[in-house]
């Protein structure tokens, strides 16, 4: 960022290990075993899909760790597209991002806390979300160390919470029988959009880099120990899902945590899985706010498109991208649409994702002499599975649901002809 005051790194390992813990386990974990199940079928195929999302994942964390390690700066993922392809496709992630992706994404999670709040304390959902839409973007504005230090404290407290459930859910009573579902052939493999959904944040941590303390060995730590922790944790939950309820009963959940907690504890049961239900959405609203708006910066530093996004604040935070998101995310927080965000994300990201990780093939053969603090194993097999997979996930969906696809891959491209007229007119 070309600004007077410049991002400071006060992201020590810990806390850096853990906005990847925080960013990845959002609301997603407590509504996502449904869907699955319906898709799935069986108990089997449900935890073979959600081993695939883990892997998956995997792959993309230790793909995208090397760029990680070697360009450091903020905006993550920014950057590398654009050291690899140009500023064209760095541009039009960063759109999207702007446009659809983190606004939303901070909206969503923001819904799922009034849902839960609401009630309790009496008040309309739509005051309720504005108002933690409001104090997430506050908590982010006073300070990069204070908002990763919320994180870190929430993320600990849904990874404890989590472990706690699975292993109440594996001491109780389980049906006398699972029931499989019907299930439409092909379905396996599109029922990973919604698995990569929940698994999402992985890459976060990467948007923040230049504010990390030693990111060249801070950030491939952050990412490998922080994805293969929430994906054991996953794992375990899921299962406890399943144990607990059966195959049939969670696919027909509307709200499988609180049907999880009901049945474990009955209605104490089930206010306690709420509260963890608010906790990750809350949590999850305040990673999208801290590590999406340092994209959004990113693309504004480069000046094609708003230069004002760029600015840093006397807290050495980026206000004026922190503001625009809020904004945003009110508007989206009203909108009707906000309820299947978790397939738009995946469509709208992964896509980008794929060509991060293969970023760091070009820029191994582009850029050899680049200082490289962490190199991927496995390469170039790691990256080229993660974007085959991709790419396989990616066009199975597309058989199932082409309008939503279409839709999104639309919005992404209505960035090209914004990018030729911003590079004509703002300067």
């Amino acid at each position: 960022m070309n600004a007077e005051n410049s991002p400071r790194r006060d992201v020590g390992a810990l806390d850096a290990t853990m906005v990847t813990v925080g960013a990845m386990i959002g609301s997603g974990i407590f509504q996502t075993p449904a869907e699955v199940a319906r898709r799935a079928g069986s108990t089997s195929r449900a935890l073979l899909v959600w081993a695939l999302g883990a892997a998956l994942s995997l792959l993309g964390a230790l793909s995208l760790a090397e760029p990680g390690a070697a360009l450091p700066g903020t905006g993550g993922l920014y950057v590398y597209l654009r050291r690899a392809y140009g500023p064209l496709v760095a541009f039009l992630f960063g759109w999207a991002m702007l446009l659809v992706l983190v606004p939303s994404s901070v909206a969503f999670f923001a819904g799922v806390t009034a849902r839960h709040l609401a009630p309790v304390v009496g008040v309309r959902e739509a005051v309720v979300s504005s108002v933690v839409i409001a104090l997430v973007a506050a908590l982010n504005v006073t300070g990069v160390r204070r908002a990763a230090r919320v994180q870190s404290v929430t993320a600990a407290a849904r990874a404890v919470g989590l472990c706690v459930a699975a292993l109440a859910a594996f001491g109780a009573d389980a049906p006398s029988h699972h029931e499989a579902v019907s299930a439409a052939s092909g379905e396996l493999l599109a029922a990973v959009v919604p698995v990569l959904w929940a698994y999402d944040g992985w890459i976060d941590v990467t948007s923040i880099a230049g504010e990390v303390r030693d990111p060249g060995r801070t950030i491939p730590r952050a990412l490998v120990l922080g994805t293969t922790g929430v994906a054991a944790v996953y794992m375990l939950i899921v299962a406890g899902y399943h144990r607990a309820l059966g195959t049939a009963a969670l696919a027909a959940s509307t709200a499988p945590g609180n049907a999880l907690g009901a049945h474990l504890a009955g209605a104490p049961g089930m206010r306690a899985m709420a509260a963890l239900v608010t906790l990750s959405a809350f949590g999850g609203c305040m990673i999208g706010m801290l590590t999406g708006t340092r994209v959004i910066a990113a693309m504004g530093a480069d000046g094609d498109f708003a230069p004002s996004l760029a600015r840093v604040g006397p807290a050495g935070t980026p206000d004026r991208a922190i503001a625009v998101t809020a904004s945003l995310a009110l508007a989206y927080a009203l909108s009707p649409f906000v309820g299947r965000f978790a397939e738009v994300f995946v469509v709208g990201a992964w896509p980008f994702y794929a060509l991060g990780a293969l970023a760091t093939i070009v820029l191994r053969v582009r850029e050899p002499e680049l200082a490289r603090p962490y190199r991927v194993p496995g390469y170039p097999w790691t990256v080229l599975g993660f974007f085959a997979a991709t790419v396989l996930m990616l066009v199975s969906f597309a058989r199932s649901d082409p309008g939503l696809v279409a839709a999104s891959l639309g919005l992404i491209a209505l960035g090209a002809p914004v990018y030729v007229l911003g590079k004509r007119f703002v300067r």
